[in-house]
């Protein structure tokens, strides 16, 4: 993808992010151009480098709101290398996920709210995946560790010539010692279908597209909020981008 179409998507994400709710309180300040900013104090680079450390304003903070913050293009830096350091966040950043209400009815809505806190006394930048937006993924397990809401049959395959899949980019943010970085997602306790009729308007990298087909189960479920952090040690479980929580559907 061009740095034009990136600009695209990026601003065209913004725009339909704009009237979600927040997380953390507040809005986030209007939008300056990579030029009219200061550069970033180095702080806690989580990169092992401060030099390509994002503008500061709306990519610094101490109550960050992610989704409107990560499409912004003032916070976008080059791709991390493939033989960057990535940095132990053991005592530096907790990730926690909630639902609010913590109890729904089979097919209602929630809130899904994932949270970073920094928790030491330094600036801790993080690195976020853009492709082209960053993507946050709510996924639903039963205790036998099955996923709940997905179709019991295998992901179509899609018929045709599929476009190119966006070219992935960075977003990087800077949370001051002791402040947060959260975004606040959509969930609905219902389980999914293949819809075959959304793959043309559906990028390749979002996967095969879903659409509700009736409630969840009443029961007490696994909630995993699967993130775009990027560039942290971790292992194959992610334990560090992604957040568990429970969540009763009754």
């Amino acid at each position: 993808m061009t740095t034009t179409m990136r600009a695209a998507a990026l601003a065209a994400a913004a725009l339909l992010a704009a009237p979600l709710p927040f997380a953390c309180g507040g809005s986030s300040p209007k939008p300056k151009s990579p030029d009219d900013l200061p550069a970033a104090d180095g702080g806690a680079a989580t990169d092992g480098g401060a030099a390509d450390a994002a503008p500061t304003s709306v990519c610094t903070g101490a109550s960050l709101d992610l989704v409107n913050v990560l499409v912004q293009s003032a916070c976008e830096v080059p791709n991390l290398p493939s033989d960057a350091k990535r940095p132990e966040m053991t005592g530096l950043l907790d990730v926690k996920a909630t639902v609010s209400p913590a109890q729904v009815a089979p097919g209602a809505h929630a809130d899904v709210v994932i949270t970073y806190t920094n928790k030491s006394k330094d600036p801790l930048q993080l690195n976020f995946l853009l492709d082209p937006t960053p993507r946050f993924s709510v996924q639903v397990y039963t205790s036998t560790n099955k996923r709940a809401e997905m179709p019991r049959t295998p992901e179509p395959h899609r018929k045709g010539d599929a476009p190119e899949p966006s070219a992935p980019g960075t977003a990087r943010v800077t949370i001051l010692p002791g402040g947060t970085a959260s975004a606040r997602l959509d969930w609905n306790a219902v389980r999914l279908k293949w819809a075959p009729d959304l793959v043309k308007g559906t990028p390749p990298e979002m996967g095969y597209p879903t659409a509700p087909a009736g409630p969840l189960p009443k029961g007490t479920y696994n909630l995993k909020v699967v993130t775009p952090l990027i560039g942290v040690f971790e292992g194959s479980d992610r334990e560090v981008s992604t957040a568990m929580t429970k969540v009763v559907v009754q």
